[in-house]
């Protein structure tokens, strides 16, 4: 199977599951347009510390993969870039892309870290962990634009009067493989976000505590900088619920194994307690790996999804009330630290470019891929919530499905 010769498929997404279906269309001889609206590849899973059931490095194969992509002469990378309309006429189909350069060049960047210093409001920040070579990045959403990075930069990498640029393609397919991202959990009121810095959502407990991270995989509050004594995970936090995300977000439950199995190997002394509706441990591997510490009762499972979750006087700790859905009790338990998991949808939910336009998309924002016949091929948070694992599975067959489209046109 192979597509030589023909229109080149366009990409929608530089996450695991955009890359490994551009390297596969890429190997049967296609040529691919790979969109990214970030500034690196790599999507949410560059964020992970580890992946489960293998626990391994969550980087080191995705380096790998995105390597290749941009070593391969069949890829054209499109950085920083948003699909802007995508419609059929003349027998072809044609996409719009708006591409907005950078505030800082990556290529002038010498990465001294003049600017970060200069800057008052500390919005400037290094691209990331993994990027090589490193370069920085600025954090619009708080910059004041005082232009103090522009003056301090050695090389004049900095500037702030960026054009759009548009950017017509002649395709023959596209595949969707945007990622997802958390949802704002402040609409819930009972979950506590933003009220105590030691309630956080699943992304930034991973951050937090990620061995290339800011505490160096240790183990502390965000308060106070102490080590927690215990530490609850709360499942489904927005998910399942009609006023937020009326479906299940698949991924939540093993994550938060993962995340309090690796808090226990790192601290034997933290109780990790995981309240979840029901457990999804449907993958290779993972009801075995899931039953590893909790078989050995490291890791407590409550059953029950808490009703309030709230900072006791002088935030000398968080409250979390829920009722035993086995025991019938209702009770009251205290935890240093609470981890919300579950509020994580489609990053097409919400996008003014995403809707009015192909693909069509759902109020929950993943692809309705039998509308229309241009957006067909979906994969990973773009057609269903799916982990790293299943959105790879999912990205082969959305690329095998466009080669053999384009073979029978």
């Amino acid at each position: 199977m192979n597509c030589e010769g023909s229109s080149p498929i366009l990409v929608v997404g530089g996450g695991i599951a955009g890359i490994a279906a551009a390297l596969d269309l890429a190997g049967c001889g296609c040529s691919v347009h790979l969109v990214e609206s970030k500034l690196i590849l790599g999507g949410q899973v560059a964020r992970l510390d580890k992946l489960y059931p293998t626990d391994h490095c969550a980087f080191c194969p995705l380096w790998t993969d995105i390597k290749k992509a941009r070593d391969n002469p069949s890829i054209t990378i499109h950085m920083q870039t948003e699909v802007k309309d995508v419609r059929s006429g003349d027998g072809r189909v044609h996409a719009i892309l708006v591409r907005r350069s950078p505030v800082i060049d990556a290529g002038m960047c010498i990465f001294c870290g003049k600017c970060a210093s200069a800057c008052p409001e500390a919005a400037i920040l290094p691209l990331g962990d993994h990027v090589y070579p490193p370069a920085y990045m600025v954090k619009e959403d708080i910059c004041n634009r005082c232009d103090r990075c522009v003056d301090a930069c050695p090389t004049a990498a900095i500037n702030f009067q960026r054009k759009e640029e548009l950017i017509e393609l002649a395709i023959s397919d596209v595949i969707w493989a945007s990622g997802f991202t958390e949802v704002d959990l402040t609409p819930l009121p009972e979950f506590g976000l933003g009220v105590h810095p030691d309630i956080m959502t699943a992304m930034e407990f991973e951050e937090w505590t990620a061995e290339a991270g800011v505490n160096e995989g240790a183990i502390i509050k965000k308060s106070n900088r102490s080590v927690p004594r215990n530490i609850a995970f709360i499942q489904c936090a927005g998910a399942r619920d009609m006023r937020l995300l009326s479906y299940c977000s698949a991924v939540c439950c093993m994550h938060a194994i993962k995340q309090a199995q690796w808090v226990i190997r790192r601290n034997s002394e933290i109780h990790c307690t995981v309240f979840y509706t029901d457990l999804r441990t449907v993958g290779r591997d993972y009801y075995e790996y899931a039953l590893r510490d909790i078989s050995g009762r490291r890791v407590i499972l409550v059953r029950g999804r808490p009703s309030l979750i709230y900072p006791l006087r002088g935030r000398e700790g968080i409250a979390v009330k829920f009722e035993d859905t086995m025991t019938q009790k209702k009770e009251i338990w205290r935890f240093d630290m609470v981890v919300l998991n579950g509020s994580i949808g489609s990053s097409l939910k919400g996008s003014n470019r995403a809707r009015g336009f192909s693909p069509a998309v759902t109020d929950d924002g993943f692809v309705d891929s039998g509308l229309d016949n241009i957006s067909r091929f979906s994969c990973g948070f773009s057609r269903e919530p799916a982990d790293a694992a299943e959105s790879v599975i999912q990205a082969s067959a959305a690329a095998a499905k466009a080669i053999r489209a384009k073979r029978n046109k």
